[in-house]
């Protein structure tokens, strides 16, 4: 029998951006020993939307299986419907048994916003207090709470481009972590004394300059997975001594941030690492003093996978999801 498991029943386990930074570090370094596989996921174009297909394995959990989402509408660009988010299809590679279809939505949240925590966790200073961040809305509120639960930050300065919005994202946010989120009046302010700096929009045009970098630390890309998006500037590539993304093989495909780059000669795909490499110690990380260091997330099918098992299991435990016969 396979377990389908909700948006719902999800609403009902114990998951959250913190609780998935363990599951999300275990995934990468899975990556990192060579007992995972994440092939670049293929998207289907149309002109209201696309069909994107991710498969992965996690060899050392015997799991393996995908992400299925159709993301289609009416109008001027993509409107997601509530199926638009996807199901996750979890398998076992022992028997072959489907065990479970998830639902996406919140826990691709969990997913996206703890691996940057992981990434900080390996590329930022213990004592990191200070982020600038891009973004004002539900990207932005995941990727602070993360980097909130891995560092003791204490101030937080946000560029968006609405005021009101910008401003009710520093009143939420404060609230919630209880820390100093103030805003930034423009977005050069952003990294002035940020010790770890986010990107966290959707743009097609870079948010940040390399030239508003005065001071070393880590820049996190974490909005944007198409090939024509650019959140930071050639020049932020160019300053980087490091470049790290979740995977380059998908990097290659996907993002556009590392692709222009790449393409106008600012770097090469020999100087990108993997973080599942950091993390099992095969790079070495430069001074975090004295140094700039990148990260670019794209978002995994094996991080979507253990997400997917955590779920799986947790449902499974307390009872909860539809067991149904296909």
């Amino acid at each position: 029998m396979t377990l389908l498991v909700t948006e719902q029943d999800i609403k009902q386990l114990p998951m959250s951006v913190k609780a998935a930074i363990p599951v999300m570090e275990d995934a990468l370094r899975l990556a990192g020993e060579g007992s995972a596989e994440n092939p670049p996921r293929m998207r289907m174009p149309f002109r209201n939307g696309f069909l994107q297909f991710g498969p992965a394995a996690l060899h050392g959990r015997k799991l393996a299986g995908f992400k299925l989402w159709a993301n289609f509408g009416s109008g001027k660009g993509v409107q997601k419907s509530s199926t638009g988010h996807g199901y996750n299809y979890l398998y076992s590679t022992d028997t072959g048994e489907l065990l479970a279809i998830v639902h996406s939505l919140t826990i691709g949240r969990y997913r996206t916003s703890a691996a940057t925590a992981v990434a900080v966790k390996y590329l930022s200073p213990a004592n990191a207090s200070t982020v600038g961040i891009y973004g004002g809305g539900g990207i932005a509120e995941g990727q602070l709470e993360a980097v909130c639960a891995v560092r003791p930050i204490t101030r937080v300065r946000v560029y968006s481009r609405t005021p009101a919005d910008r401003e009710a994202f520093c009143r939420r946010m404060s609230e919630r972590l209880q820390i100093d989120v103030v805003p930034a009046q423009t977005p050069q302010e952003v990294p002035r004394d940020a010790e770890i700096v986010i990107t966290a929009s959707t743009s097609e045009t870079p948010v940040l300059s390399g030239e508003w970098l005065v001071r070393p630390g880590l820049v996190v890309a974490a909005g944007t997975n198409h090939w024509y998006k650019r959140e930071i500037d050639g020049k932020v590539v160019e300053r980087a001594e490091l470049i790290v993304t979740d995977d380059k093989e998908q990097s290659r495909v996907e993002s556009g941030n590392l692709m222009w780059a790449v393409g106008h000669g600012l770097t090469t795909w020999g100087r990108i690492v993997n973080l599942g490499d950091v993390i099992v110690g095969r790079v070495q990380v430069p001074d975090f003093g004295a140094a700039t260091l990148l990260f670019g997330s794209h978002g995994l099918a094996t991080t979507q996978l253990a997400i997917s098992a955590q779920a799986y299991e947790l449902a499974k435990a307390q009872g909860l999801g539809t067991e149904i016969e296909l």
